[in-house]
């Protein structure tokens, strides 16, 4: 299955007060990535019930494309600007097609 495509789901909610610094550093985060190896897709959707609660919806190549965006430039430079301390809570599911 390392080889299969990969489909993440990652849920973000934002500190109260933080929604704007968080959601223009994810912004960024999503052109960046787009042009990356391996990205099928990277798509960043905001809650209507909660302005605080993002979630990306990315689609790589493989686990092994991934695992390299994690450890890449572009998340490099998204830490690197702090955003750890906007979120109030971060979950995040790994998927893989397992049937037709």
């Amino acid at each position: 299955m390392a080889n299969e495509p990969l489909t993440i789901i990652a849920i973000t909610t934002a500190k109260a007060g933080k929604e704007a610094l968080l959601g223009e550093a994810q912004e960024k985060l999503v052109a960046e990535t787009l042009v990356e190896d391996g990205c099928l897709r990277y798509e960043l959707h905001q809650s209507l019930d909660d302005g605080r609660v993002r979630v990306f919806v990315e689609t790589w190549e493989s686990e092994a494309k991934w695992r390299a965006h994690m450890e890449g430039d572009a998340m490099r430079r998204f830490q690197a600007l702090g955003v750890g301390d906007y979120f109030a809570d971060f979950a995040l599911h790994r998927l893989t097609k397992v049937a037709g």
